[in-house]
């Protein structure tokens, strides 16, 4: 098992594909970013060695070693699961995966309980194209091309006026409300699939489209969107140029957890 809480890991850890984009957003966004631990557990042994202290962990997701083929499509409702019969299934498809075992801070919502799921795609120099999906939704819509709700361009050099009065100049997509519906349909359909009951959620997505509150786009603004520009030189230098943040909100804030390169988005 390797860890975040060991300094020695963290090398290693950036040799898998998630733990690497998680590891990044928390160490150029430390204010953005809700990450308090991490671990990478390669196998069932592995696994079943350390089972007291990652049952302590709040949420996982499955991870690919460098460079082989990402795996894609392990769905999960965010609760928790057999981690045996996780391994044997993800082992079938790939050797080198693994799991990632992560805590955030605060207490997790369910993933049809947040106020909105985002991605910003960034174009050192050029503009900043935020992507963005409503209440009782993911990040998950976006990042598979599932659907957009709301869409903003802004242009780099513009991010250093960037304020909550004037963010919403920048909107070029809003969507309308039958294809809302149509999207909403498919949300409860996603979600049924993972098991969860119509009745536990359904009240979490509203039956007509209601746009993301202020408050999120400040939050994201001053923690993201201004670091952005401040921070140019050293986000190229570390070779993010064309590259995307992705995630979700928990109450009033962006809790984005990771940051990855252009080459890499059909993947996620």
């Amino acid at each position: 098992m390797l860890t975040l809480k060991n300094e020695e890991d963290i090398k290693l850890m950036k040799n898998y594909y998630r733990a690497s984009d998680m590891i990044d957003f928390w160490y150029f966004f430390p204010k953005s970013s809700p990450l308090e631990n991490l671990a990478i557990v390669t196998d069932i042994d592995d696994y079943l060695a350390n089972k007291d202290y990652l049952e302590t962990f709040d949420s996982y997701r499955v991870d690919t070693l460098k460079p082989y083929t990402l795996i894609s499509g392990v769905e999960s409702d965010g609760g928790k699961t057999d981690f045996v019969n996780l391994f044997n299934k993800i082992k079938k498809i790939n050797p080198n995966s693994a799991v990632l075992f992560f805590d955030l801070k605060g207490e997790p919502t369910k993933r049809y309980q947040r106020e909105a799921g985002l991605s910003i795609n960034v174009n050192m120099y050029e503009d900043v194209c935020i992507e963005a999906v409503g209440k009782g939704f993911d990040g998950r819509e976006i990042s598979k091309g599932k659907c957009v709700h709301e869409r903003y361009v802004i242009p780099w050099f513009e991010l250093r006026d960037i304020n909550v009065s004037n963010f919403h100049k920048y909107n070029i997509y809003m969507i309308d409300q039958n294809k809302y519906y149509e999207s909403r349909i498919d949300r409860i359909e996603y979600l049924r699939s993972l098991g969860l009951k119509k009745d536990e959620f359904l009240k979490y997505i509203p039956a007509t489209y209601k746009p993301i509150p202020d408050y999120i786009w400040e939050d994201l603004i001053q923690n993201v969107l201004i670091y952005l520009e401040k921070n140019d030189e050293i986000l190229t230098k570390s070779g993010y140029k064309h590259f995307c943040i992705n995630g979700n909100t928990e109450g009033r804030e962006c809790f984005l957890i990771q940051m990855y390169n252009k080459d890499r988005y059909i993947d996620y």
